[in-house]
């Protein structure tokens, strides 16, 4: 999550992104697990109810299921009651997840008129007459600003790793 804030940081002072380009949604397009499929369950085993850390983002909208035993004594039975747990709390998964994206597309619209309605203050156009079409023109660039900005981590990333790969190859026959 540190690399993604650092990232971002990145981003705006090369002037790839703007500050109100920074979302909940590009956050997690930043990191390392976002090619990943996103957490349908969790089962925390030893009757901790905490996750010490672990995916907690990826897990915002995940059903936990916490489990008293330790793990050598998790058994079906364990997993068929986790699986009833998520069975039964699916459909409220599912809603919390729509009003999520609901708000954040809300929360995106309004960044969006209020960065036309400061372009258009600095201009001198005070006026508040604006049209529909800047606020679409704007989206559009943010959106083209977003994409060009993840290309480039993923290719600062794609090099990251073939260089580390390259690095740790042990040669035939050494």
């Amino acid at each position: 999550m540190c690399t993604a804030m650092r990232e971002m940081v990145e981003g705006v002072s090369k002037g790839l992104l703007k500050h109100s380009d920074i979302s909940e949604d590009l956050l997690g397009k930043c990191l390392y697990t976002s090619q990943s499929r996103h957490l349908d369950l969790l089962i925390r085993t030893s009757g901790e109810v905490r996750l010490s850390d672990f995916l907690l983002w990826e897990s915002c909208y995940s059903c936990l299921a916490f489990v008293k035993v330790l793990w050598p004594e998790f058994s079906i039975w364990h997993l068929y009651g986790a699986v009833l747990h998520y069975q039964r709390s699916y459909q409220a998964i599912q809603n919390a997840k729509l009003n999520s994206a609901i708000e954040q597309e809300r929360i995106l619209r309004e960044s969006d008129y209020q960065s036309t309605m400061q372009q258009l203050s600095s201009l001198g156009n005070a006026s508040g007459i604006m049209s529909q079409g800047l606020v679409h023109q704007y989206t559009a660039e943010r959106q083209a600003r977003i994409e060009t900005f993840l290309h480039t981590v993923q290719e600062k990333r794609d090099t990251y790793f073939h260089t580390l790969v390259n690095q740790t190859a042990v040669p035939c026959g050494s």
